[in-house]
C-alpha cells in the first residue's frame, strides 16, 4: 500500500545531497557533532571505546572529541581524564577514523582535540595523524588574502583539526595560558593548566583555531573558534541583547556547544536553543537514547544524512534583522509564518511497551508538538493530542485535524509522539517521528516509528495528512 514517495521525508532528500546549498563557508551550517565521542556510557565509569567512534562516524557526525593524555611507552591515550573510565590508544582511533571517516559521508571531519598531553607526546600525536591520515589531513595554511571560512565542497574528504594553535611570532614550543573553554564549565578533568604546545601539533590546525572567548566586542578572526559550555550558552540565550551578538559572531566564525559538567550521566543539554542562535557545533552524548538525539537525527537525516545542514538566511547575513529570543524581529515579506495544518488519521501496527512481549493491548494516543524558535516552541497552542483509543494497537483511529501557526519554520521541528494511556501508572511511550517543517512534503505520508535510540520500529507507523499555507 505504502512506498518511500509517501513517507514525510522526501527520499530525494534522503538520498541526494543538494549540492548548490554546499558552497558556503563552514560558519554557515549546523554540524552534527559528539560530545566526549569515545565513551559508550557515563562520563566517570563508562567504557571508551573506538567503536563508539566507528558508530558516530556511521550516523554521519561531523565532528568528534578526542581527549587526549600521556600515555605510558610515550603512546597517547584517550580517556575522561581524573575519572574511572577506560583508555584506548589515540592511534587506534586515528586508524578508525581513516577507515570510516567518509562512509557515510564526503563532507569535511573535524577533531575536536582537547589537550592535556606533554610536548613529547603531542609530537606522537602529530605524527600519527600526518602518517596515518596522509592526504586526508587539512595541513594547509591559511592565505593572507583569505576572508572567510571555505565550504563543506571544497573541503571534501579532508579532515581538519581543532585546537589551539602557536603565535604567528613563536619559533618553537611555547606555553598556552589560556583555556578555550569557559572555567565555570569544565569540569575536574579538563580544566587547562598553562601549558606547552608543540609546534609540530601547531602546524596543522588551520580552519578550526581554538581559542579563549574574547567577548563579543572583540572581532576575531574567522578561522577562531571557542567553546561554549552549557551554563555559560544559557547566559548569553538568555539576554536579548546578547543574544543577537551571539548570532552575528556565528555567522562568521564558529562556536561550539557542549554539555555542563553535571552531566555525569551523560544526559544532553536542550540542543534546538543553540541552534536557534545560529551556533553550528551542539555536541551531544550519542549514546544517549533521549529526545535531543531523536531531534538531532531528525535535523541531519536529510541531506542524504551528510551531517551539514545548510542555515536559513537570517542566520547567516549579519545584516538582517532576527533574535533568538522572542520575538524574532523577522522581516514577514521575506520570511513569512506558516500555517500548518496536521491530520492525524490513524495508526498501523502500534508496538506495546519496550520489554512487554505480551498482555493487555495497548490505549494509544498522539501527542503533537512543535519545537524550535521561542516564539514557537513556548506557544501553548503548539502543544496538542489526541483522544485516547481504547484496547487497539493494531489499526486505531483517530481523524483528527490540528492547526499550527508557525513564527518561524525554518527552525522549527514537528515531534510525534506514540504513547499508551494507563489507568493505574505513567503513560509509556511507545514511539516517535521528528522531522524538520521545511522538509515535510504535503498530501497524505506515513511516518514510521522510531524508539530514541534511534531504531525503526517497522512497520510501526502513523497516517497523516499535510498541508502547508504560507501568511506574509
Amino acid at each position: 500500500m505504502f512506498d518511500d514517495w509517501q513517507e514525510l521525508l522526501s527520499p530525494i532528500s534522503k538520498s541526494s545531497v543538494k549540492a548548490e546549498e554546499m558552497i558556503h563557508p563552514l560558519s554557515h551550517y549546523w554540524i552534527a557533532s559528539s560530545h566526549n565521542t569515545y565513551l559508550t556510557g557515563n562520563q566517570l565509569i563508562g567504557e571508551s571505546s573506538v567503536d563508539a567512534y566507528i558508530t558516530a562516524l556511521k550516523q554521519g557526525c561531523r565532528c568528534v572529541e578526542l581527549d587526549c593524555h600521556d600515555g605510558d611507552d610515550g603512546e597517547p591515550i584517550i580517556y575522561h581524564g581524573h575519572t574511572f573510565t577506560s583508555k584506548i590508544l589515540f592511534k587506534d582511533v586515528v586508524e578508525a577514523l581513516k577507515t570510516y571517516a567518509f562512509e557515510r559521508s564526503d563532507f569535511p571531519l573535524i577533531l575536536s582535540i582537547e589537550n592535556h598531553c606533554s610536548i613529547e607526546q603531542q609530537d606522537r600525536m602529530a605524527k600519527h595523524l600526518v602518517t596515518i591520515l596522509g592526504d586526508l589531513l587539512y595541513t594547509k595554511g591559511i592565505k593572507g588574502d583569505e576572508k572567510e571560512l571555505p565550504s563543506p565542497m571544497y573541503l571534501q574528504r579532508k579532515i581538519l583539526v581543532k585546537s589551539k594553535r602557536l603565535s604567528a611570532c613563536a619559533t618553537g614550543n611555547d606555553n598556552d595560558n589560556q583555556s578555550e573553554s569557559d572555567d565555570d564549565e569544565h569540569d575536574n578533568s579538563k580544566k587547562k593548566k598553562t601549558k606547552e604546545i608543540s609546534k609540530k601539533l601547531s602546524d596543522i590546525v588551520n580552519y578550526i583555531h581554538a581559542v579563549h572567548f574574547p567577548g563579543f566586542n572583540n572581532d576575531g578572526a574567522f578561522f577562531h573558534m571557542s567553546s561554549f559550555g552549557e551554563s555559560k550558552t544559557i547566559k548569553i540565550l538568555s539576554d536579548p541583547e546578547t543574544a543577537r551578538d551571539f548570532v552575528k559572531y556565528n555567522t562568521r566564525q564558529i562556536s561550539r556547544i557542549y554539555p555542563g559538567a553535571t552531566r555525569q550521566d551523560s544526559s544532553n543539554m536542550s540542543i534546538v536553543e543553540p541552534w536557534v542562535a545560529g551556533c553550528q557545533i551542539v555536541s551531544l552524548n550519542y549514546q544517549t537514547d533521549d529526545l535531543q538525539n531523536h531531534l538531532n537525527r531528525a535535523m541531519f537525516t536529510a541531506n542524504r544524512g551528510c551531517g551539514y545542514i545548510l542555515k536559513p538566511e537570517f542566520l547567516r547575513d549579519p545584516s538582517l534583522a532576527y533574535s533568538p529570543t522572542s520575538p524574532s524581529g523577522l522581516d514577514r515579506t521575506k520570511f513569512p509564518t506558516l500555517n500548518l495544518s496536521v491530520e492525524i488519521l490513524s495508526g498501523q501496527h502500534i508496538p506495546r511497551p519496550q520489554g512487554v512481549e505480551k498482555g493487555e493491548v495497548v490505549d494509544p494516543y498522539v501527542q503533537i508538538q512543535i519545537h524550535g524558535h521561542p516564539d514557537d516552541s513556548n506557544d501553548t497552542e503548539n502543544h496538542k493530542g489526541t483522544k485516547i483509543i481504547d484496547n487497539n494497537g493494531f489499526n486505531p483511529t483517530w481523524k483528527e485535524d490540528f492547526t499550527f501557526n508557525i513564527k518561524v519554520p525554518e527552525l522549527a521541528f514537528l515531534d510525534l509522539k506514540v504513547k499508551d494511556h494507563s489507568h493505574t501508572g505513567k503513560d509509556q511511550h511507545l514511539g516517535s517521528y521528528a522531522i524538520r517543517v521545511m522538509d515535510m512534503q504535503e498530501g497524505y505520508r506515513r511516518a514510521y516509528l522510531v524508539d530514541y535510540s534511534g531504531k525503526q520500529l517497522k512497520p510501526a507507523s502513523l497516517f497523516v495528512k499535510i498541508s502547508k499555507r504560507w501568511s506574509k
